[in-house]
């Protein structure tokens, strides 16, 4: 696709009721105006369809892809020759008649109406904020399983997220070594968390990826029970402010300008002082996403551990779920750099920073002396008391890792704080964690 250097985006900013025919007439109305301001790409934010007032409704007013609501905007993108990006779209996927839960689906359509590329919302919300709202998105969505490759649109190569991914700056850095110039966090945050954090936030995903960051916000009150912070924004990869709104619906539009994204790139080139060699990958734990990085097999360079006879050369899982660990070694290295400890041979899991994996059958005979034992029989649990004194110790049963004070979800009875879903352990690693 050619893309010009330079491009208009329109964002968006609403407030979402439960009334889905009024949030249509809203939206679509400011999708026209975007389109006769000249914006090739409009953006919406998180919950455009509709929010409503608990689990129980949001469910029943969800839709699948090919439902009435998203044909809707297909034909509003073929009539207003417009890339759509619909954040938050409450999904009822292909599990819904076995599972009863939904999606949180970011849609990207293009200009024809086709729908082009579907990420799922793999961070989930659940928060009790102390005069706040509590919520647990988790207890009726799926967290989707994968991020997905940035797409090539009118604008530049665009990344897709929602929400509270915006926390995990492992995700960015992802999509960033994927090629993306532009990411997308269509969100619905609380008042409290979006006055602390939303803007710094926004900045720092745009800072650390190189990135312009485009950030459509719900704002206002949907109904008794939920309000949303709105200041929608667009950021540069300078980390500046290019364009906001700040309460109420509304719009406002900014210049993607690609060459000066290069400029920045090439004048403070981060991506090219990362140390890998120190922590890995950030964002990358196979080698097809790192391409500047040998590939680890056996006659891996001497900067870059060794591999078991018989490793296939790729690292194993490949994407060890989503965006690996970084600072994580390979998880069968035979040799560790010099200063880290060997990994028990049977261990299938990542080294994070020097632990061993949760699968280890025995303690390894070469473990360094101020790392944490494994129980006999490999049962997952660590003896952590001492090195971690504020993180409670995981239950002998546990296979999960346990990250920022969180258990895994097969903890015993007397830890009642367990956290039911830890967060993507599974799906990219841990950073910084106390657990195997």
């Amino acid at each position: 696709m050619s893309v010009p250097p330079r491009a208009t985006v329109a964002v968006a900013q609403v407030t979402s009721t439960p009334d889905k025919e009024q949030n249509w007439c809203q939206c679509s109305a400011l999708v026209r105006e975007a389109a006769g301001r000249g914006a090739r790409l409009v953006f919406l934010p998180e919950g455009f369809d509709f929010i409503g007032h608990g689990p129980e409704q949001s469910l029943s007013l969800a839709e699948p892809l090919d439902g009435h609501t998203v044909g809707r905007y297909r034909q509003l993108a073929r009539e207003c020759d417009v890339w759509l990006s619909l954040g938050g779209f409450h999904e009822r996927g292909s599990d819904w008649d076995t599972t009863g839960r939904i999606y949180n689906c970011h849609i990207l359509l293009d200009s024809s109406g086709s729908l082009v590329s579907t990420y799922r919302k793999t961070h989930l919300f659940d928060v009790d904020l102390p005069g706040g709202p509590s919520l647990r998105e988790s207890g009726f969505t799926n967290p989707g399983p994968a991020i997905l490759p940035p797409v090539d649109t009118p604008v530049g190569k665009l990344g897709l997220a929602v929400c509270y991914d915006l926390r995990f700056p492992e995700l960015a850095l992802a999509l960033r070594a994927q090629g993306a110039q532009i990411l997308a966090y269509p969100s619905a945050f609380t008042v409290p968390t979006g006055a602390a954090h939303w803007e710094v936030l926004l900045r720092a995903r745009a800072i650390e990826c190189q990135c312009y960051v485009v950030a459509a916000a719900q704002t206002g009150r949907h109904h008794e029970a939920r309000v949303s912070f709105g200041h929608s924004l667009v950021a540069d990869p300078w980390g500046t402010v290019v364009a906001q709104c700040h309460e109420g619906p509304g719009l406002c539009l900014a210049d993607i300008d690609l060459e000066y994204l290069q400029r920045v790139r090439r004048d403070l080139p981060v991506q090219g002082h990362r140390r890998r060699d120190l922590y890995g990958c950030p964002g990358a734990p196979g080698p097809q996403m790192c391409p500047n990085l040998p590939q680890m097999c056996p006659k891996s360079t001497p900067n870059q551990p060794e591999r078991l006879p018989g490793g296939t050369g790729a690292l194993n899982p490949p994407q060890i779920n989503l965006y690996g660990c970084p600072g994580a070694r390979g998880p069968e290295c035979a040799q560790m750099y010099p200063n880290v400890p060997q990994m028990c041979p049977k261990s299938t899991s990542t080294a994070a920073r020097g632990h061993r994996g949760p699968e280890c059958a025995q303690i390894c005979p070469k473990s360094a002396p101020n790392q944490p034992l494994q129980l006999p029989g490999g049962t997952g649990a660590l003896n952590v008391p001492k090195m971690y004194p504020n993180v409670p110790q995981m239950c002998p049963k546990s296979t999960s890792t346990a990250a920022r004070g969180h258990r895994g979800p097969e903890s015993a009875p007397n830890l009642p704080k367990c956290a039911p879903n830890p967060p993507q352990i599974k799906l990219y690693g841990c950073l910084g964690a106390p657990g195997p």
